[in-house]
């Protein structure tokens, strides 16, 4: 209620000085749009959403299904309160996949379009020459490493499960090493106690894990982080059955050989099993056996790369979605042909 106040004091302020939009886009779930209707009444209001929470058979008890207590589903449920509001409100939405749209209340489906934001496939893309050594990172004499990136490591990313996994493969394997792009910190997933992060848990209880082939980057900037996934062996995206990230995309148009988690929005991403070995990242031993299997069997890697590839270019390209987001914008009916949905 504090940021739709602000919002909505902003926007009088804009009104007084003779600014009125004919259009709003607004990221809906934490405010931002509740107040909107009363400084832009006139306004055609297009909402953003991302997801719709429930504390059952989904990204709240997948780790811990007895962990669900009463009072943590209470409080899961009042988080829809903004959202139910937006929804009413908004004259539509857009929704980045059709399983985030699945989510949301059937009664509101008809308000909700699935539009990805699409990614920049030209600029994530293989590259002619592999250059081994970026800003922030120099792999030139390692044969295979294996890349994971996240915005925070954490449990919504799979983060605990691919440390205990690759702990298992390093000692396998002396000649693998590991490179970890995000940051230290948990974006979804609960905090733990007493300030620690999960990097600092699980290299103080991993005793076995090498430090000298786990390299942690940190945030890389955008060139670095390209260069990253073009020298992949491995690439590893975990997740709970959440909002799914941006990187897994960019992951895919790099052609990148990818380990993933099997849950149904990674499925709709990938666009079934064609681009990429797909794991219940729960079970570590199997896990481990995944990502050992991506890294010996070449052969069978080059056909998910390309297939990882050709999905991202014809489902997710930003310079296909663009338009039909403009599109959306100017006030166009979302017909067949601009409802690109990511079934594509």
């Amino acid at each position: 209620m504090l940021l739709g106040q602000a919002v909505y004091e902003a926007g009088w302020k804009l009104r007084q000085e003779g600014f009125v939009p004919d259009v709003i886009l607004a990221h809906c779930g934490w405010g931002v749009t509740l107040y909107l209707r009363e400084a832009f009444p006139k306004a055609r209001l297009i909402g953003y959403f991302e997801w719709y929470y429930s504390p059952h058979n989904s990204d709240a008890d997948y780790l811990d299904p007895a962990g669900m207590t009463a009072d943590k589903a209470c409080r899961i449920r009042t988080r829809n309160a903004p959202i139910l509001m937006a929804l009413e409100d908004v004259d539509f939405g857009l929704v980045p996949t059709d399983f985030q749209r699945s989510r949301f209340p059937r009664s509101y489906h008809h308000k909700l379009q699935t539009l990805h934001d699409g990614v920049d496939t030209e600029f994530f893309s293989p590259p002619c020459q592999v250059e081994r050594a970026g800003r922030f990172f120099d792999f030139a004499t390692i044969p295979q490493v294996i890349t994971y990136a996240t915005r925070g490591l954490e449990p919504y990313r799979g983060f605990p499960e691919f440390m205990q996994a690759t702990s298992a493969l390093l000692e396998r394997d002396k000649t693998v090493h590991v490179a970890v792009a995000g940051e230290d910190k948990v974006f979804y997933s609960r905090a733990l106690p007493n300030g620690e992060t999960y990097r600092e848990k699980m290299t103080r209880e991993l005793v076995n894990l090498d430090p000298a082939r786990v390299h942690f980057l940190g945030t890389l900037p955008r060139e670095d982080y390209r260069k990253l996934l073009q020298l992949s062996s491995v690439h590893v995206y975990l997740t709970v059955p959440f909002v799914p990230s941006w990187s897994l995309v960019e992951a895919m148009a790099c052609g990148c050989n990818i380990v993933a988690s099997d849950t149904e929005p990674v499925r709709e991403v990938l666009g079934g099993e064609a681009a990429a070995r797909l794991v219940d990242h729960r079970d570590i031993a199997q896990l481990e056996k995944v990502m050992r299997c991506a890294l010996t069997e070449q052969e069978a890697a080059q056909g998910f790369r390309s297939a990882a590839r050709n999905r991202a270019k014809s489902a997710y390209s930003s310079a296909d979605l663009l338009p039909i987001w403009e599109a959306a914008l100017s006030g166009e009916p979302m017909t067949a042909a601009t409802n690109r949905s990511t079934e594509v």
